[in-house]
């Protein structure tokens, strides 16, 4: 998980030369955001299934997190089968583009890099946030990683003895210690200035925090909860500030789309390395993309992966109502993905 750190379809393996060209379009402008687990290295031929995946996605933007050489590696797997991609490293996070970069910048918890999309700007930013101080292991009876001497730090990611913790503010200080929401309010007047420029802006990535718009009232029996409502602060900060959340949107329902993205399942891997609360169900939606931009209309958004998760320790195919823009037949991450697919406004 966290790491070290339109229309249901199934894309079939293909030779290189089988794939067409990915072009900059005119109009539409696909993201992927996806995590892609140590470089995609827990997985054979990892690197050669992530390169899959943009072009099968015909991902125009490629937001990757836990992507410490995956950036450069994935690109130049790309140029290899004559797909250019621009890319823009970090230590931890990547962008992939076909648009033109004209400049970048390292972030720390993210990378941002300047697109020009047929004159126009566009800003993103592949975040990959704080994954130790998981809040959302209290309600279902797990330590939340907390390095010492911090609160609930002697049981690191292990089962509680005294079972979930329920209380509203316990969560909110362990989930506001993990610095995330700082990092996300950082981010925001970073993006600010770039919107007084006239950019649009995307965010997406892992950011080892579900969402105020998924743990409701609606889901507060489900996925081990224990009726634990929460609102939490790093979602809240960017829908406070404008910023829509690309799945919410159009699939606004978290009991009838909770659109989960971690654990998920991965066959060619052991259930022990995929999830961490072993006898309780850690599903959580905790992957996302984000935009606060005018001139971007989003027309489409599905999750991207294997249909099953990881639940109370076992394999477990997802009964959702979720949309999937692509089910690979294999998967190298312990993350799902997510496609959003917007179009230029004239």
């Amino acid at each position: 998980m966290m790491g070290s750190t339109t229309g249901n379809s199934t894309t079939e393996p293909r030779a290189a030369g089988e794939y067409a060209l990915v072009e900059p379009p005119d109009e539409e402008i696909r993201v992927l955001a996806l995590n892609t687990w140590h470089s995609g290295s827990k997985v054979a031929g990892g690197v050669e299934l992530l390169a899959d995946l943009v072009l099968a996605t015909r991902s125009s933007v490629v937001l990757l997190s836990e992507a410490t050489e995956a950036t450069t590696t994935v690109a130049a797997e790309l140029a290899r089968r004559g797909h250019e991609y621009n890319a823009v490293p970090s230590h931890d996070t990547g962008v992939l583009s076909v648009f033109p970069i004209e400049d970048s910048a390292d972030l720390r918890w993210m990378v941002k890099a300047r697109l020009n999309i047929h004159g126009r700007r566009l800003t993103v930013y592949s975040a990959h946030l704080e994954f130790r101080w998981y809040a959302s292991n209290l309600p279902r009876g797990y330590g939340p990683g907390t390095p010492a001497p911090g609160e609930f730090s002697e049981y690191g990611f292990e089962k509680l003895p005294g079972g979930p913790v329920t209380e509203h503010a316990a969560i909110q200080r362990v989930n506001a210690a993990s610095g995330r929401p700082d990092v996300i309010s950082t981010f925001l007047a970073d993006a600010k200035a770039e919107l007084a420029e006239g950019a649009s802006v995307i965010m997406g990535g892992d950011l080892n925090e579900p969402s105020l718009l998924d743990w409701t009232s609606a889901t507060a029996k489900m996925f081990d909860h224990n009726g634990v409502v929460v609102p939490w602060e790093t979602t809240r900060r960017l829908h406070e500030a404008g910023f829509t959340d690309a799945y919410r949107a159009i699939y606004p329902d978290p009991a009838t789309h909770p659109g989960l993205t971690w654990p998920s399942d991965n066959p060619e891997v052991d259930v022990a390395d995929l999830a961490w609360a072993p006898e309780a169900d850690e599903r959580d939606r905790v992957d996302y993309i984000f935009t606060n931009a005018p001139a971007l209309h989003l027309t489409d958004v599905g999750i991207v992966g294997p249909r099953g998760s990881i639940v109370r320790g076992t394999r477990q195919e997802d009964i959702t109502e979720d949309h999937f823009a692509a089910t690979p037949p294999r998967w190298g991450s312990d993350h799902k993905g997510i496609l959003a697919t917007y179009r230029l406004a004239d």
